[in-house]
C-alpha cells in the first residue's frame, strides 16, 4: 500500500523531495523533468477552452509570467475597499511574537491566521460575503474572466484574504522569501490587489520576467537540482528551489524586477517563475487583498 501511495504521489501536487519523488535513481533518470514537462502540457490544455477571453492579459502571462492592471476598479469602489481593509486590519488581535527561523506555521485567530517568514509577519483576514471587497473585487466579472483565461479555473471568492505584510528586522531573523525562488515545479498563481502605492520602502514584489517558461537551460538546472537534493538530505528538500543571480544568468533569465505600483492595481503572477519579496524597511507594511490559486498539476479539467 505504501508503494502505491508513493507512485500516486508522482501525479500529485507534492513538490517535496521525499519518498519516490526524492528517489535518487528516479531523478537521475529524469523523474523531476518528466513532472515539469507533463504539468506544462496539462496547463495548456486547461486554459485552451478560454482562449477567447482576456487576450492581452493571456499574452502578458505567457510572455512575462506576470499581469499588471492599473486602475482595476472605479474610484468609488476602490475608496470603499481601502477604507474597509484598514478597518478590518485595525480590528485584528495583536500578533504573537516569533523567534522561529524560516517558513513559519499558521497561527489561527478568529478572523483568519498569521504566519511568519523569519521576522516578517503575514496577516490574513477572511473577506466577508457582505463586504464591499466581496461585491466589487472578489466577485468582479472581469476577475472571473481572468481566472478562467489565465488559470483555467473558476474564480472562488473564498480564496481571498485581506492581507498585511509587515517587514521584520533582517539582521536578527532573515526572511527566506527575500531569496529568489520558485514556489513549485508546476504553474501556480498568486494575486494581489493593492490599496496603497507600493514603493521601495515597502519591499515590492520582484519577478524574473519570462522565467515561468521551461527552456533547455532551465530544465538542465532543474535536473541538476533534483539530483542534488535527492542525494543530500541536508539541503532544501521542500521543492521551492532557491536561485542565485549566477543561476538566473546561466538559465538566460533576467534578474527579478521590482514591481513599484500605484494604488488600485491588480497583480497576477505565475509563481512557477522565479521571484522574491523586496527588502522593505523594518516595520513598513504592504496592504491589500491576496489570493492563491493552485490547480491540480496533472488534472486538466473538473477542478
Amino acid at each position: 500500500m505504501n508503494v502505491i501511495k508513493q507512485i500516486l504521489a508522482i501525479v500529485s501536487n507534492q513538490k517535496e523531495f521525499v519518498g519516490m519523488i526524492g528517489n535518487p535513481i528516479a531523478n537521475r533518470f529524469g523523474l523531476h523533468i518528466f513532472r515539469i514537462l507533463l504539468s506544462d502540457g496539462i496547463c495548456r490544455i486547461r486554459t485552451l477552452p478560454f482562449f477567447f477571453l482576456e487576450r492581452v492579459a493571456r499574452q502578458s502571462l505567457a510572455k512575462d509570467g506576470i499581469v499588471i492592471i492599473e486602475n482595476f476598479l472605479e474610484d468609488a469602489e476602490f475608496r470603499q475597499i481601502k477604507a474597509e481593509v484598514y478597518q478590518q486590519l485595525a480590528a485584528l488581535p495583536p500578533a504573537l511574537d516569533n523567534t522561529e527561523l524560516g517558513f513559519g506555521k499558521k497561527m489561527a485567530h478568529e478572523y483568519g491566521f498569521d504566519r511568519y517568514d523569519g521576522g516578517t509577519l503575514n496577516r490574513f483576514a477572511r473577506v466577508a460575503d457582505d463586504s464591499a471587497t466581496c461585491r466589487f473585487l472578489t466577485k468582479n466579472p472581469r476577475l472571473s474572466r481572468l481566472t478562467l483565461a489565465l488559470f483555467g479555473l473558476r474564480n472562488r471568492p473564498t480564496k481571498y484574504f485581506t492581507y498585511e505584510l509587515r517587514h521584520g528586522d533582517e539582521s536578527t531573523n532573515p526572511d527566506i522569501q527575500k531569496q529568489v525562488h520558485k514556489d513549485t515545479f508546476f504553474h501556480t498563481y498568486k494575486l494581489w490587489y493593492f490599496v496603497d502605492a507600493v514603493t521601495d520602502d515597502q519591499g515590492p514584489f520582484a519577478y524574473s520576467l519570462g522565467s515561468q517558461r521551461s527552456t533547455f537551460k532551465s530544465l538542465s538546472w532543474e535536473y541538476q537540482m533534483s539530483c542534488l537534493v535527492s542525494t543530500m538530505p541536508s539541503l532544501n528538500r521542500g521543492g521551492s528551489f532557491r536561485a542565485s543571480n549566477a543561476d538566473l544568468q546561466h538559465m538566460n533569465y533576467p534578474l527579478p524586477c521590482a514591481q513599484r505600483l500605484p494604488a488600485n492595481t491588480l497583480v497576477i503572477a505565475d509563481t512557477k517563475g522565479f521571484h522574491c519579496r523586496g527588502n522593505g524597511l523594518t516595520g513598513t507594511c504592504r496592504i491589500g487583498i491576496y489570493a492563491n490559486f493552485r490547480p491540480l498539476a496533472f488534472l486538466p479539467f473538473f477542478h
